[in-house]
């Protein structure tokens, strides 16, 4: 027999069951919170910056206000006589690349871009195009420019690589602005400027973890993450449960920490306070990233789609675009880019102005009319997506909490009497929507709710969702701190008594 064995050779079996848990609870957090006590801090950290700060993403808006008016466009009769017979588009679009119109055609058999001047392909793109594209997007001349062979901390998704050379400009403006530029389709893949960078490196890159040799193996990444976040949340529930079992065995001292050592004390003080926190917030984090297992979803009895669809989908055969296209650049003021789009079988145009984006109804000839949606409409695409049989009560709500998405009220609501209890929101003007149902609220709660407070008690009151937010994120950081130090406690004893042996 083992001393410990022979020590508590009188316990009863419960007690030595009781103890041996203990003990293994006790080593399985002592060993993750060497693994994982720096990474629980970046996390806690970088979560403040987070609130404000994401990592750098190219600004479409702020592109098309870059881009060039809309000029010199011809009938699209020429494009449908250009393409090959039996062409079918599935979209297409129209703006301006430099100072000429190119028509972005998505269609099986014929070449994605056309100049619409001279319907001549788009061919590849040289260094000095590149470097125009650039210069039109920054305002600025170029200071320095490298050809990239490997991903950076900007560009790095593995999904990029097929867009190598990649031409990387800088600039010595106020900003120190960055543009990334592919050089097999003159597509801006990054746009940073220096405050960006700065925050991003304080927030995004070491919450996310995206540093260039993980994030650029996406399986890799992945699985880091997930594993981090699942192991995480294994030790924060067994240091609830040992700090719980502490004070439950000296109850009698009142609820006080028995430690003696001061860090230890307070890794278990904060634990104890903060520690339900820092569980829910790695659980969230990993919720983020996979689906909800199947034992916690709801089964469909309805064979429903996954997602909705029709309000992007594919534009309609051409000659249900009655308004001729050029009269929006005539009528609209600063028309940088047009999209062909459909809603439940209605053509319009979404048109992109520095101003923003307007919809204009495509089946009025000779009449430049917003589009919205109407109650017919909305019933139409219910019916696509559910079938004409479909029981649903549609209202227009005026008032109450919207989905996260959704602008502004008011939108149309429709509630189908099935036993997901799924509702859609669409939103007239901008023609946006959110389906939702009881896994996707589910889904919401488990991430948003317990990640970000996205509770509709605490959103509606700001002020209480700031204090509340920096109290938690605030403990969660002294309680990792705690970790972090026993951390290095520990590595400094491993240390000596290795220097002591030899």
């Amino acid at each position: 027999p083992s001393r410990w064995q022979r020590k508590n050779k009188d316990t009863p079996p419960e007690r030595t069951i009781d103890m041996l848990l203990f003990r293994l609870f006790r080593q399985i957090h002592k060993v993750l919170g060497l693994l994982l006590s720096f990474l629980f801090l970046a996390w806690f950290l970088s979560g403040v910056v987070m609130i404000y700060h994401g990592f750098p993403r190219v600004n479409q808006q702020e592109r098309i206000e870059k881009l060039s008016v809309l000029t010199a466009l011809p009938p699209l009769d020429s494009l449908w006589q250009h393409l090959p017979a039996g062409t079918r588009a599935n979209g297409l679009s129209v703006d301006m690349l430099l100072d000429r119109p190119v028509f972005h055609l998505r269609a099986k058999g014929a070449a994605a871009d056309w100049y619409a001047d001279s319907l001549h392909a788009v061919g590849k793109p040289d260094f000095n195009a590149c470097a125009r594209i650039a210069v039109q997007l920054a305002g600025n001349s170029i200071y320095t420019a490298d050809t990239l062979h490997a991903l950076d901390q900007w560009i790095p998704f593995g999904y990029l690589r097929k867009e190598f050379p990649i031409y990387k400009f800088s600039f010595q403006d106020a900003r120190k602005q960055q543009i990334y530029v592919s050089s097999q389709t003159g597509n801006v893949l990054q746009w940073t400027d220096r405050p960006a960078r700065i925050w991003a490196y304080l927030g995004a890159i070491p919450h996310w973890v995206y540093f260039t040799g993980l994030r650029q193996h996406q399986p890799a990444w992945f699985n880091f993450m997930v594993w981090a976040a699942g192991m995480g949340a294994v030790m924060c529930f067994t240091g609830l449960w040992i700090g719980t079992v502490i004070l439950w065995r000296n109850r009698r001292k009142g609820l006080r920490s028995p430690y003696k050592k001061r860090w230890l004390r307070w890794h278990h003080v904060t634990g104890m306070v903060f520690g339900i926190f820092a569980l829910t917030f790695v659980f969230s984090g990993m919720m983020s990233m996979v689906d909800l297992p199947d034992w916690m979803k709801k089964k469909s009895e309805a064979n429903l789609p996954p997602s909705p669809r029709g309000r992007q989908g594919a534009m309609l055969a051409p000659e249900n675009y009655v308004l001729d296209y050029r009269l929006l650049v005539d009528s609209l003021p600063g028309v940088k880019r047009i999209e062909w789009q459909a809603f439940a079988g209605h053509p319009y145009y979404a048109v992109h102005t520095a101003d923003g984006r307007k919809n204009i109804d495509a089946s009025l000839s000779g009449a430049v009319r917003p589009f919205c949606l109407t109650e017919a409409i909305v019933r139409k695409y219910l019916g696509q997506i559910h079938g004409k049989d479909a029981v649903y009560t549609l209202t227009l709500q005026t008032a109450g909490k919207l989905p996260k998405g959704m602008p502004s009220l008011p939108v149309y609501k429709a509630e189908l009497d099935d036993n997901l209890h799924t509702c859609y929101y669409f939103h007239p003007q901008t023609l946006s929507y959110r389906r939702t149902d009881d896994n996707r609220r589910l889904k919401s709660v488990l991430y948003r709710g317990l990640h970000c407070l996205d509770f509709k008690c605490l959103t509606d009151r700001p002020a209480l969702w700031n204090i509340l937010m920096y109290t938690l994120l605030a403990g969660g950081i002294f309680l990792s701190l705690t970790g972090v130090i026993l951390t290095l406690q520990w590595l400094k004893r491993v240390i000596k008594s290795l220097f002591t042996r030899h």
